[in-house]
This record gives structure tokens, sequence and C-alpha cells, in this order.
């Protein structure tokens, strides 16, 4: 079962490498929030039907390159439910719709993935309306600091999904 949830937690990719800003520089120049939910369903790459995926985050970033937000994110693989708290530290916005964030993990209950270690993810925000395609999320890669820096400054599309989402994503820039 670890070889199986590491394939799935492993999945994606990378971030940039800012402190969090302990007073708010100015106006944002861009910003990522929303709430995600997800079923990867069988087949699929990793094997493992996976579930009650829920995503949710702020993230900003000014002008002079810092950021700061939040993301949590909860799945559940083979009845095992896994929670992340993360604090950002990197954010990108690409193509107008789409952006990178990463961080650090704060909180953990997967001995595998402790505290000290980075996440990331990205979205795609796809518009509001009846006739626009739903939002749609990457999986949360997992790694060291150099992978989620190279994850955020890439402009590259999720090596898995994007899978679209129920709920919703908004991203300014």
């Amino acid at each position: 079962m670890r070889v199986r949830r590491a394939l799935v937690l492993i999945g994606i990719g990378g971030l940039l490498s800012v402190s969090s800003a302990a007073a708010e520089p100015g106006a944002p120049v861009a910003s990522a929030n929303g709430g995600a939910h997800w079923t990867i369903e069988l087949p699929n790459p990793f094997g493992v039907e996976v579930w009650n995926r829920t995503l949710s985050f702020n993230a900003r970033k000014y002008a002079d390159g810092s950021v700061e937000g939040h993301f949590e994110y909860h799945q559940v693989v083979e009845g095992e439910a896994f929670v992340f708290n993360v604090d950002v530290t990197c954010m990108n916005v690409y193509d107008g719709n789409r952006a990178k964030i990463g961080g650090v993990i704060v909180v953990s209950n997967d001995p595998t993935l402790p505290p000290g270690m980075f996440a990331w993810f990205q979205v795609f925000d796809n518009g509001e309306g009846a006739d626009v395609p739903a939002d749609e999320s990457s999986l949360v890669g997992f790694g060291d600091e150099l992978a989620n820096e190279a994850f955020c400054n890439s402009p590259a599309l999720p090596r898995f999904g994007p899978w679209d989402i129920q709920g919703n994503v908004q991203v300014l820039a």
C-alpha cells in the first residue's frame, strides 16, 4: 500500500522560494484562491482509486516577489486518510488563468511526508457560467525545496491531469 500511495503522492512537480512577508507590501499583483474536490477513478496511472480528495487554498504574490498564503490538502487512498497543511512559499501565474502554488508542509499525518518537506500543485480557472468547462487541478506533488522551486518557475503543464473539479478556482493576474 505504501508503494502505491507514494506513486499517487509523488505524481506532480515544483516552486519559487521566497519568504512570506510579515507586513503586507501593498496590493497583490496576482492571487489565487478556491476549493476543489475530485475523485480519480480506476483505471488511472497510479493503479489505485483516490477519493475524497479536497484542496482549499489562498495565495497572493506582491510586486517585490514576496508571497503569502496557505493551502490544505486531504486525500483518501485505500481507506487511509492523509491531511497536509502548507504555508505558501511561491506562486506564479501562467497564461492568465493558471496558477502554480507551492510551499512548506507545516502539518502532516503522513510519516513519509513530515513537516519541513514541500508540496505543490497547479489550478486552471476556466471562467464562470454554465457554458464554460469546469475548473481543473493537477495532483499535489511532494518533494524538497529545489523541486518546489523548479515546479513553480516552470510554465510546463502538469504531467498528471489536470482533472475537472467540483468547486471553484479564482486566478487573478
